[in-house]
């Protein structure tokens, strides 16, 4: 069996869970490291979407040594996520869902 670790986190307003598999598949005598499994959910809003997904949910494959490098899983995504947050189209998907339009 797996062991996986869970945890939320609020960025900008959106409760965020995120899902870490340190070892989803050893990797080690063919690569040398451990392919750990990422998910990420916005669960309130449910599914909202985030700069680094349009559905609110994403499932990424990494090697764990990545993810301990940036200091975890946390701090891993809350990186990608400021890193996407940043770029100009996610700029204007905030901006448009701030201002009502008339048309």
């Amino acid at each position: 069996m797996r062991h996986c670790e869970y945890f939320r986190v609020d960025w900008r307003g959106i409760l965020i869970e995120i899902r870490y598999c340190p070892n989803w598949i050893d990797m080690s005598k063919a690569y040398g490291y451990q392919l750990a499994h990422l998910e990420v959910e916005s669960i309130e809003p449910a599914r909202a979407v985030l700069p680094i997904t349009e559905t609110g949910y994403r499932s990424h494959f990494i090697s764990d040594t990545e993810i301990q490098t940036a200091g975890g899983p946390v701090a891993y995504l809350l990186e990608a996520i400021e890193q996407a947050a940043n770029h100009p189209s996610w700029k204007r998907q905030e901006d448009s869902t701030r201002q009502y339009s008339l048309f």
